[in-house]
């Protein structure tokens, strides 16, 4: 029986308590978002008593589907002002799964803000330690601590320094495989709601003898087992160069955001690409082909050792090494590695930290270039000094304290690797997702279609098709989304066509690819009528003006999608 775990915060106790009927096809970021509309009121302060932080599972969690078992994170958001989910792999989903636990709802907050506990779910048994010592401890220190005291086969959910203060870039740590917390919610500042909440970690305990039911369990296995194999061969490259291999495919499109997003090609790409990322891993005794969750058939994560043999993060990918790479000017991808490490272990989003540290570089504190830089930042925010905290509060912020004209972020989210003049489709989503400027809401990458393959959705560069292809887009990946699926295995009909037979399989659920696809689009109109209620409106639905004014080099192009187009976008679409 599917359950929902309620910690009220304000009186720490946790109660156990069946998922309602209306939920019971809910998963992942519709009942993230679903909750919110009917608990939360939109106008609520992000970090105050009314928000509520929802953390859930896919309708598949804990099952052999491939890559089916992510975690919806999802509160109003103290970066975008607005409705967000965060999904995020590692080990808790498939735990969450396997222990029929569809979402844990953290609510309320505690009298003081130096009270924090730890959230130790054991089966039905629900415990909440203190952990106000250790609030501040950084996500690997604690790592170590509760696995030392709650042993191996536990997962956790955790945050760092950043989401203990409530900075709005704090992130939400997950263990990986290996027992990093190395896989992150990062998006959105969902960390700093999680620190609102008195809360630094979440314990899973494995319940030994735990089995899931099926309706068809024969037709499910079948269904999962071609479905993993043809991953594993389709997505062999994903494997072997992860999604550092994108670095080259930026520097093609000359769309690779260089220098604050002055530029779309970096001298330095070739340093900081998925081969020399691959040649380093190798000749240091690295890893690569690493799954980021059970089940993961596509293995696109990496372990990342310095010169000497000691580990330094895990896993290094394409949005990380181009917003702390080329964006910054660093073409030396042991920094880059250095970042990422840090940042994990602080709790706080790579892009955003990325594209903050652009925002100092183009106002004159750093030059451009310098690689000790973001390192000094990062411990600045580690401390929570008064830089720090400054640091800490993202990419909008920090340019408008400074008085900056060129902040790359919408509605208050900086912006992911992607030169929206250049990836126009990508562009399209930053605009008008609900999420802010996400590409993972509607990723419009190189060569990728929409709903119809053999439809002409027109250049990468060009405005044809865009419109169409980051709706459809949108919604596909939302209903990934809500599975608790990881979109690589393909936004697509034929992947819902799956899909809708392993929930079949599963539950005894007739819906087809189609039900599921109109699931999704009514969760997007659902999301919208939240922002609706915070203030947030179709008229936002644009980018900085310089990326309309200021030609990207060597292109010459600049973001020449009509407003219009922009602001009606979702009134077509969703009526």
């Amino acid at each position: 029986m599917s359950k929902f775990i309620r910690i009220d915060t304000s009186k720490s106790k946790a109660r156990v308590e069946s998922v309602p009927s209306e939920y019971e096809f809910h998963g992942g970021r519709e009942l993230t978002s679903s909750i919110l509309l009917d608990e939360v009121d939109p106008k609520v302060d992000p970090l105050g008593e009314g928000n509520k932080l929802i953390l859930a599972s896919g309708l598949l969690a804990g099952t052999p589907a491939p890559n089916f078992s992510r975690i919806s994170a999802g509160a109003k958001s103290p970066l975008t002002g607005g409705i967000k989910e965060a999904n995020v792999g590692g080990s808790a989903g498939f735990l969450l799964g396997l222990l029929e636990i569809r979402a844990i709802i953290i609510e309320n907050q505690p009298e003081t803000k130096d009270i924090f506990h730890h959230v130790i779910v054991e089966g039905d048994n629900i415990q909440l330690e203190d952990a106000s010592e250790e609030r501040f401890l950084g996500n690997y220190e604690l790592a170590r601590k509760m696995i030392d005291a709650h042993g191996k086969g536990i997962s956790m959910i955790s945050i760092g320094p950043a989401g203990a203060r409530c900075m709005n870039m704090a992130s939400i740590a997950v263990l990986d495989l290996q027992h990093h917390p190395s896989r992150h919610a990062g998006r959105g500042g969902l960390g700093a709601v999680m620190g609102s909440k008195g809360i630094k970690s979440i314990v899973l305990k494995r319940i030994k003898g735990t089995r899931l039911e099926y309706t068809n369990k024969d037709v499910f296995l079948e269904v999962s087992k071609k479905w993993s194999k043809h991953l594993k061969t389709t997505k062999a490259g994903f494997s072997k160069l992860g999604t550092a291999m994108t670095v080259g495919i930026s520097q093609m499109l000359k769309g690779l955001p260089t220098k604050n997003f002055k530029k779309g090609t970096f001298d330095g790409a070739d340093n900081i690409g998925g081969e020399a990322l691959h040649e380093m891993i190798v000749e240091r005794g690295g890893k690569f082909g690493i799954p980021c969750l059970p089940g993961c058939a596509i293995q696109c994560s990496n372990l990342v050792k310095d010169a000497a043999g000691n580990q330094v993060t895990s896993s290094l990918e394409y949005e990380t090494i181009c917003l702390n790479g080329s964006n910054l000017m660093i073409d030396d991808l042991d920094t880059i590695a250095k970042i990422d490490g840090a940042c994990d272990d602080i709790g706080i989003d790579t892009i955003e930290f990325g594209g903050m540290m652009g925002v100092l570089m183009e106002a004159g504190r750093y030059e451009f270039g310098d690689k000790d830089a973001p390192l000094e930042v990062l411990e600045e925010i580690r401390e929570g000094t008064k830089d720090g905290v400054f640091y800490g509060s993202g990419v909008a912020a920090v340019g408008e304290a400074l008085g900056v004209e060129r902040v790359p972020a919408a509605k208050g989210q900086g912006f992911p690797a992607y030169d929206p003049r250049v990836y126009k489709g990508m562009g399209v989503t930053f605009c008008t997702t609900p999420m802010g400027a996400d590409h993972t809401a509607g990723a419009a990458i190189f060569k990728r279609p929409g709903l119809d393959p053999n439809h002409d959705y027109g250049d990468v560069s060009e405005n044809k098709g865009k419109l169409r292809l980051s709706y459809e887009l949108q919604v596909l990946i939302g209903a990934l989304d809500m599975l608790g699926a990881c979109y690589f295995i393909g936004p697509s009909r034929d992947t819902l066509e799956k899909v809708a037979t392993l929930l079949n399989g599963r539950y005894g659920w007739q819906g087809t690819w189609e039900d599921l696809f109109d699931k999704a689009r009514k969760m997007i109109g659902r999301e919208l009528l939240f922002n609706q209620g915070a203030g947030i409106t179709s008229q936002d639905n644009d980018i900085p003006a310089f990326f309309r004014q200021e030609p990207s080099e060597p292109t010459g192009l600049t973001w020449d999608m009509p407003r219009e187009d922009l602001a009606s976008f979702w009134t077509e679409r969703l009526d």
